[in-house]
C-alpha cells in the first residue's frame, strides 16, 4: 500500500504551475543553483538555443507578410524545423512527465500542468508519447503498415485470450497435473530441444535448463494468488496516490476478467511444450499427455477459425 500525499493547496502553489505567461518568463529567469549554479550538461542533441532566435526572425516576418525579406531557403529550413520541434517537445514531455512521477507528483497536478480535464487524460498521454518514443536502439517508430499489423496481431491475441478464459478449468486442471511430476524439470532438460540448448556451441562452459516447467508453476502459483484475492490484483491508484476499495471501482469487474485471461493465456501457451515430444516425454503419462494435445488441438482450431 502506497503512502498518501498531502496536495499543496491553491494558494500555497507557484504561479508557474498555472499560468502559461507565468511558466514562460519563470523558464527564462537565471535563477539560484540553475545556468551557471548547475554543471555543464553535455550537448548531445538538438536544443532549442541553437536555432531560436533565427527560427523566431522568419516565423514573425512570416506572420507580419514581409516575404521578400526572407530567402526560400530559410523558410523551408524553417518548416523542416518545425517537424524537427514535434519530435523534441514531445520526447521532452514524456521525459518531463516521468519526472515528475519520480518525484513522486500525483497525476492530477500533471493533469493540470498539461491542461488535461484529469488523470486518466495524463496517463493515457504519456502513454502515447512513449508509444511514438524513438526505441532504445535509435530505430524510428512503427510505420501505419506496421501499426496496423500490430492492431491485427493484438485483436487475434484477443481472442486469444477470451478463449483460454472460456477453458481456464481445463488449463488450470493440466498445468497442476504436469507440475506434479517430480522430475519434469530434468525431463524437459532431457528432450531433444533441452539437449541441443545444453550443446557448448550454443552455451559454451554453461550449463543450460530449459526455462518452460518453472515458467509454468509460476504461473500457476500466480494463478493460486488471483483465485485467493482477485482484486488486490488488479488494484488502482486514485489521484492522491492510494489505492481504491475493492468494490470502489467501477472497472473492477473488467480487470479482474482480463488478468485472468491473461494468467490463462499464458498457461496455455506454456502447456504447449508438454504437447511437443521435442520439449518433453510424458509417454509414462498417456492421459495427461492426450488430454494436453487435445486442449492445444481445440486451440488451435479456435485460432484458425479466427
Amino acid at each position: 500500500m502506497k503512502t498518501t500525499r498531502t496536495e499543496p493547496d491553491a494558494a500555497t502553489r507557484s504561479n508557474a504551475e498555472m499560468d502559461r505567461e507565468v511558466a514562460w518568463s519563470r523558464l527564462r529567469e537565471r535563477r539560484v543553483g540553475t545556468a551557471a549554479g548547475m554543471p555543464s550538461i553535455p550537448r548531445d542533441g538538438k536544443w532549442l538555443a541553437d536555432i531560436a532566435t533565427r527560427y523566431d526572425r522568419i516565423t514573425k516576418r512570416a506572420r507580419e507578410g514581409a516575404g521578400p525579406v526572407v530567402s526560400e531557403t530559410e523558410v523551408l529550413a524553417a518548416l523542416r524545423v518545425t517537424r524537427t520541434l514535434r519530435s523534441k517537445l514531445d520526447e521532452d514531455e514524456l521525459a518531463l512527465i516521468n519526472l515528475a512521477r519520480q518525484k513522486r507528483i500525483t497525476w492530477a497536478r500533471i493533469a493540470e500542468a498539461l491542461e488535461m480535464r484529469n488523470r486518466q487524460s495524463a496517463e493515457r498521454r504519456r502513454l502515447q508519447l512513449s508509444r511514438a518514443a524513438r526505441r532504445h536502439d535509435g530505430s524510428q517508430p512503427r510505420t501505419q503498415s506496421e501499426r496496423v499489423e500490430a492492431a491485427r496481431e493484438e485483436r487475434g491475441r484477443r481472442a486469444e485470450r477470451e478463449w483460454a478464459l472460456a477453458c481456464v478449468q481445463r488449463i488450470r486442471a493440466f498445468a497442476a497435473g504436469l507440475v506434479t511430476i517430480p522430475d519434469l524439470q530434468q525431463r524437459a532438460d532431457r528432450s531433444p530441444e533441452g539437449l541441443m540448448m545444453s550443446a557448448p556451441i550454443t552455451y559454451p562452459n554453461k550449463p543450460h535448463q530449459m526455462t518452460w516447467p518453472q515458467a509454468l508453476k509460476q504461473a500457476l502459483e500466480e494463478h493460486d494468488r488471483f483465485r485467493a484475492a482477485p482484486w488486490e490484483c488488479v488494484a488502482v491508484e486514485q489521484d492522491d496516490d492510494t489505492m481504491i476499495a475493492p468494490g470502489n471501482d467501477p472497472m473492477e469487474d473488467w480487470r479482474i476478467r482480463q488478468k485472468e485471461a491473461q494468467i490463462a493465456h499464458r498457461m496455455l501457451g506454456l502447456l504447449g511444450h508438454a504437447a511437443d515430444p521435442r520439449y518433453v516425454d510424458l509417454s509414462d503419462h498417456p492421459e495427461l499427455l492426450k488430454a494436453v494435445r487435445r486442449l492445444c488441438q481445440d486451440f488451435r482450431e479456435q485460432c484458425r477459425r479466427g
